[in-house]
Parts: structure tokens; sequence; C-alpha cells
């Protein structure tokens, strides 16, 4: 499948991103008419799944991965949609446990700014902006679609699942101490963590593409050594709500 081919019929495409293998176990095998295709210099898989044409992408971990990943597809074809999903840690404050579902309202980088002797400072605090185009500014936060965002839960909710909607934290350095996910969570109302959302949006806002993300909640987010984990659980019941919002949305 060429490039000249892939930019005129894949228009209307939505693009299934997530880091890691073992966060496609569940989807991989249900794509119908599927072919190989190289974005970037990623493996891409493109076919049919619960009605929908998709194209789905193991970007790998990280705000650098992820934005190349989407960038390099962005460059390529012009998707309807991107999904983004995977697992996430959960600030306790939030009632979120192990194996629940939580879509993103907003993606804020974490790290971006300064640690200074008073506290942390964001990117709008020191004036710089990490999109600055004529009527669109953007520093630490981006906003998800609104009306999109309202209907993946109301989606999920029909189907059975309790999503929690809210703020995702994206960090390079994940929290390995409760006191770390307590500030992250009170400095921006976060409710869970993770390593890619807000580059990811970052990037689906440049390019004004919608973006959806969803993730399991594999983890709690307290001190490293009594941390416990369900990855798998996490993984599978993301797949899982994927799934039903390529059938219904």
């Amino acid at each position: 499948m060429d490039k000249i081919q892939t930019n005129k019929t894949m228009h209307e495409i939505t693009v299934l991103l997530c880091s890691v293998k073992a966060e496609t176990e569940h989807i991989q095998d249900k794509i119908k008419n599927s072919d190989s295709m190289i974005v970037g210099r990623r493996q891409a898989l493109v076919g049919e799944l619960a009605g929908s044409k998709i194209m789905l992408v193991v970007g790998g971990v990280g705000k650098t991965n992820v934005s190349y990943t989407l960038t390099a597809i962005m460059e390529q074809i012009n998707p309807k949609r991107v999904i983004l999903f995977g697992c996430a840690g959960a600030y306790p404050d939030t009632g979120l446990t192990i194996g629940d579902l939580a879509v993103a309202a907003k993606e804020v980088y974490g790290d971006e700014g300064i640690l200074t002797p008073d506290g942390f400072c964001d990117l709008q605090q020191i004036n710089l902006p990490t999109i600055d185009t004529p009527g669109n500014a953007c520093y630490n936060e981006f906003l998800l679609d609104a009306e999109l965002s309202k209907r993946v839960l109301e989606v999920l909710k029909n189907n059975g699942y309790a999503p929690c909607i809210g703020t995702f934290v994206t960090v390079s350095c994940c929290s390995g101490t409760q006191k770390r996910g307590e500030l992250l969570h009170h400095l921006f109302g976060g409710i869970c963590e993770n390593m890619e959302g807000a580059a990811a949006a970052h990037v689906c806002t440049i390019y004004d593409v919608p973006l959806v993300e969803i993730r399991g909640i594999s983890n709690l987010v307290v001190d490293r050594p009594g941390q416990a984990w369900n990855l798998p659980l996490a993984a599978s019941r993301c797949q899982q709500a994927v799934l039903t919002l390529l059938e219904e949305i």
C-alpha cells in the first residue's frame, strides 16, 4: 500500500494508538481484511474492526515516541480521529481503583515548567507556549473535544461500564511516591497519570484532528514498595472499551 493510495483512501480511518504491544492483544486478532504498512518507521496494521476502518499502531513509550508516531501518521494520511488507549496510574483521592476506566476531558503536561523554592511554575506563568499560532495559544493544558468526550462517556455507560472523566496528567518521570502523586493531583486537578497523552493531544491540536483518550487503571499512585499492579486487567478492560466505542461511535 503506497503513500499515494493511502492519502486517497484512508481519510475516514480511525487511528488506534497505544504504547506497548501488550495493550493490543485483545484487539489485533479481531481486525478483518488486515494489511500491514509502514508509517514513518513504525509498522501499522490497517483493516476493519467493529465495523470501522482502523489503523492500529504501537507507538512506543513516552512523549517523544508518541509525537513522532502521530506526526508521521498525520503527514501520511488524514485520519478521522485518534483513539489513544492504554494503562494509567490513578491518584488515590479520586476514588478510582484497579481495573476502572478513565476518559480524558483534558490533558496536561505535568513536568514542563520550572520547580522553584516557592513551588512549581507552569509554562503559562513563564510565558513559554507549546503552541503559539494566531488565535491558538497553548501552554501545559490541552482540552479534548467536549462533545466527543461526552459521547464516549454515554456509549460506555450505556454498555455497562462506569468510566470516570477528568484531567489526565502526562509525566516523563512516573510518580513512585504518594506525596508526588498528591502534588500533581492538587496542582492540575488530575485523576490519573500516563506518559504519552499530552504529547498526543499536542500533535492532534496542531493537525486539528479529534482525540479520544481512554485508559484502564493499572495501579494507584502510592509509595512504590506498596504499589499493587494489574496491567493485564487494565489493558484488557481498556481494549474492550475501545471495541465498544468503535461499534457505536
